[in-house]
């Protein structure tokens, strides 16, 4: 009987160390993970980063010449992925779109350590200069993944032509859900009350609410497993927003299924604010 009890009080205590880490990486070491450091690229066609605005914390990438506008490009979690610089950024410059492709703090050869909080104040930043690299043109923010919500937050107080988002998440307490829920170590984690724990929480109907203005479209796919279709179609607060629906679209892969679909819904906007 004794023994019964003394294995079910190690249980219990390996219990709460095992969900005392869980709501430390939540409250402390979320941006680490969400974030994490990746090395610059190798490719030789890779164009140089330069600083954009002045803080002198913000480097961009640039494609194309802006004969009808720019568009500036927030990437996902792990930076700007070479698949984008072989396809959909040639793609838009071809159409008189130069791309300014963004590298967080730490990631993609830019220095510094990233933080959700500080990059909030950079993608705004990022906006405002776009706007000196076009001064007669308009500018399009796009953000994939993470950076769909880093492109929303950094819409208001702008005016940007329009907003395009890809494989976003309807808030990042959302998307931590869904990434612990991938996992058989972190599923138990999933009882924590995840919103309370994370430093700040981002909500894409919130930033939206912020830009009555400004028309969003949303390239979401039908086999995207990290940020599911349905989490955004059920989301409320988005009535504003305009999902495509991509069939097929994975995570990684909606954007070359709807690349020719993206480009026009640029050209478009860019198009529009110009009438």
């Amino acid at each position: 009987m004794k023994a019964r009890w003394f294995f079910f009080g190690i249980a219990i205590g390996l219990a709460a160390v095992y969900f005392a880490i869980g709501a430390y990486v939540l409250r402390f070491r979320l941006e680490s993970v969400l974030l994490p450091h990746t090395s610059a690229p190798v490719s030789p066609s890779t164009p140089e980063l330069q600083p954009l605005g002045h803080s002198g914390e913000l480097f961009v990438r640039h494609y194309g010449v802006p004969r009808l506008g720019c568009v500036l490009f927030f990437p996902g979690q792990h930076g700007n992925l070479p698949a984008y610089q072989r396809d959909l950024f040639p793609a838009l410059a071809a159409r008189g779109i130069e791309v300014l492709a963004v590298a967080y703090p730490g990631q993609d050869g830019a220095s510094g350590i990233a933080s959700l909080t500080h990059m909030q104040a950079l993608a705004t930043e990022a906006v405002s200069a776009a706007g000196a690299v076009c001064p007669e043109h308009s500018v399009v923010l796009y953000g994939r993944s993470l950076g769909a919500m880093v492109a929303a937050y950094s819409a208001p107080n702008h005016r940007p032509a329009g907003l395009i988002l890809e494989g976003a998440a309807p808030s990042l307490s959302s998307a931590v859900r869904i990434r612990l829920s991938s996992h058989w170590y972190s599923l138990p984690w999933m009882a924590l009350p995840v919103s309370s724990l994370l430093r700040q929480e981002f909500s894409l109907a919130q930033a939206l609410l912020a830009t009555p203005s400004t028309p969003v479209v949303c390239f979401q796919g039908t086999a995207d497993t990290e940020t599911p279709l349905g989490e955004l179609q059920n989301a409320p607060g988005l009535g504003k927003l305009r999902i495509i629906v991509v069939p097929g679209g994975t995570h990684t892969g909606t954007y070359e299924l709807s690349r020719d679909r993206i480009v026009e819904t640029v050209v478009s906007m860019l198009r529009q604010q110009r009438t």
